[in-house]
């Protein structure tokens, strides 16, 4: 019996919540029946330790990474399989002993566990050397299959949060940390900023934003730290700047959280104006907060309601002059998206792996019919002047044909014009269905090629007057159909209030599925407390803000 009482403590815990392999193992069943995402499981899941939710997060996407060669050298060894290990703590186990730097893991870890495992180290570094050998592994990241890769990718951009630091002053203490800013032309970037170089150099297209190499870590950075940089995807930095709000105005995030382009708005309007900041989903909106505050926003009122339950009549709305409207999409140009690594592991489990995956149209259409709701609602707003809509899809179905679909039978909005659409980005819309070839021009389209995560943003500027007449009988019509439906009991509502309480840590925003089952709570403002201003939050390599 430990004498100390911190050690008997972290026994008794280690006993009620299981050791880190054994965690780890829950989260791998899990994610092989598809009761959540990586994140979810691990660093949004309340029941896991906080000491262990980074690490086990990481051990997780390393495995599963890794997992033909993992599973290849279980099946060499007769003795392995007599132990009484899941397939899946084996995995993490066979993992932590061949390729983490400190080995096995112990804080927390099951002594026991260990010391049975780590006999097998010689059998299975000498199978290792066999599959190095035959794959003609020069390195440990040649081991992972070539289209898992996707560090090599994408560059890391960087948002320079000017309510803390100009873009000068950032790219001044880099340099005096010991990067070399370079200045190559668009076809020279790739080989200028090469993996694992000290450089980095500012964009082509926004001058708030800086690219550095793939796979370039700032976490730990200064200017990361201080809150100067965000770090922030190429592509989602376009929306704020399309929709051009200015100091001292009033603009509207409609589905705000996690909030980066939310504090990109204010970091342009110079924390001058107003921004409000509505998000369905409490705990995403507590994120929005955190990270806001974080970034020393003062003029963001965030509140959570659902945007299109939202009176657009209502006098708090009549000097909204911009509306961002980032909605739920289906995520198709997420290079780096977790979920894609888990769907390739199960399809290699179920020797399936080499089946593509089918894109599900019928989900495609529902998206696609909410997107052109939120947008249609936006316009609503009679104040309103400019609409940025963006997506991080690729598809077509979710991008030019929505916009395609709004513009057509309405006459007060129409397309802002391609000079005033990141002008010198090359690729544009895609020539569809109801579009013309200088209303295609009018878009802004990126793609993983490009060096970034896929994108889409559009803009709608007001031509003539709103027609509150219109707007009258649509949110009249709006509201009768939603009186027609039966009022949910005592018990649907519970039922109800359990599914808003599940958490969307990995930065999923849902599906209009999820948006027609849902009622919205009704709004009201979220006002940081002290209790959770003062909780501590564990150290994170990989953030949300990289969304």
């Amino acid at each position: 019996m430990p004498k100390n009482k911190k050690a008997l403590k972290a026994q008794r815990k280690l006993k009620a919540k299981g050791s880190f392999y054994e965690l780890g193992a829950k989260v791998l069943e899990r994610l092989e029946q598809r009761e959540g995402s990586i994140k979810s499981l691990t660093v949004g899941n309340s029941k896991m330790p906080d000491d262990y939710k980074r690490n086990i997060y990481a051990l997780i996407c390393q495995t599963l990474k890794l997992a033909p060669v993992l599973t290849r050298i279980l099946d060499s060894s007769e003795e392995v399989k007599k132990l009484k290990f899941s397939r899946q703590m084996l995995l993490l186990l066979t993992h932590d002993l061949l390729f983490a730097k400190g080995g096995l893991w112990n804080k927390g870890a099951d002594p026991n566990i260990n010391r049975t495992i780590r006999p097998f180290r010689k059998e299975f570094l000498k199978e290792l050397d066999n599959i190095r050998q035959e794959m003609g592994a020069k390195c440990d990241e040649d081991l992972v299959p070539e289209h898992l890769r996707n560090d090599k990718l994408t560059f890391r951009y960087v948002r320079v949060n000017t309510l803390v630091w100009t873009t000068d002053k950032v790219v001044e203490h880099f340099v005096k940390d010991s990067y070399e800013l370079v200045a190559p032309s668009r076809d020279e970037m790739r080989s200028a900023l090469e993996v694992n170089t000290r450089r980095f150099m500012r964009d082509l297209d926004m001058n708030d934003v800086l690219v550095f190499p793939p796979g370039t870590d700032l976490h730990a950075h200064r200017t990361y730290v201080v809150g100067a940089i965000i770090l922030q995807d190429k592509g989602s930095c376009a929306p704020a700047h399309v929709v051009q709000p200015a100091p001292g105005s009033t603009v509207l995030d409609a589905c705000a959280a996690p909030g980066n382009k939310t504090s990109h708005m204010a970091s342009l309007m110079g924390n001058k104006g107003k921004i409000f900041a509505f998000d369905k989903n409490q705990s995403r909106l507590d994120t929005l907060v955190n990270l806001t505050d974080k970034a020393k926003c003062k003029i963001i009122e965030a509140k959570c309601a659902d945007f299109l339950e939202l009176d657009p009549l209502a006098p708090e709305y009549a000097d909204v002059e911009r509306v961002l409207l980032d909605p739920s999409c289906s995520g198709s140009g997420i290079v780096n998206r977790l979920d894609e690594l888990v769907d390739w592991y199960i399809a290699m489990i179920t020797n399936t792996a080499e089946e593509k995956p089918k894109v599900d149209t019928r989900r495609l259409q529902s998206l696609a019919e909410f997107q052109t709701l939120a947008i249609r609602h936006a316009m609503r707003f009679p104040g309103v002047k400019r609409i940025s809509y963006s997506t991080c899809s690729v598809h077509e179905e979710e991008n030019e044909a929505v916009v395609a679909r709004v513009l057509e039978g309405q006459h007060e909005f129409a397309l802002a014009p391609a000079d005033q659409m990141i002008p010198s980005w090359p690729r544009r819309g895609l020539v569809t269905a109801g579009l013309t070839k200088e209303q295609a021009a009018s878009m802004v389209r990126m793609l993983p090629e490009d060096g970034s995560n896929g994108f889409f943003v559009a803009c709608f500027e007001r031509q003539a007057p709103a027609d509150l007449d219109r707007i009258r009988s649509e949110l009249h019509e709006a509201k009768s159909a939603s009186k027609g439906s039966a009022a949910p009991t005592k018990s649907a509502k519970d039922a109800d209030a359990k599914k808003t309480k599940r958490k969307h840590t990995d930065g999923s925003k849902g599906d209009a599925k999820a948006h027609k089952q849902k009622r919205a709570k009704p709004a009201q403002e979220v006002v940081p407390t002290t209790k959770n201003k003062g909780k501590k939050r564990p150290k994170r390599k990989v953030s949300v803000a990289d969304a």
